[in-house]
């Protein structure tokens, strides 16, 4: 499992928005004050904000992968102490 990321918010955009994709994403990014070629964690939740008060689609999106990220963040964390705890 991976850490969600600009790529993968922009592969969902593509998927719902089809042939608009590119001109929304350029709106999300703008939004965002991001290029999309951001890799520092952060990033993600800056465009995150962004989608989550866009439209109806694009905010049911966003909201969609803040879940996926916070339990990406939560089971990391848990298994980060559960190997510093292992013998």
């Amino acid at each position: 499992m991976t850490r969600p990321d600009l790529a993968e918010a922009r592969r969902a955009v593509e998927r719902i928005y089809g042939p608009q994709a590119s001109r929304i994403w350029a709106e999300l990014l703008s939004a965002a004050r991001l290029s999309g070629t951001e890799t520092e964690p952060g990033a993600i939740e800056r465009l995150l904000d962004v989608m989550r008060s866009a439209a109806p689609v694009t905010a049911l999106c966003g909201e969609a992968l803040a879940i996926r990220l916070a339990s990406y963040d939560r089971l990391a964390s848990a298994y980060a102490l559960m190997r510093s705890s292992a013998p």
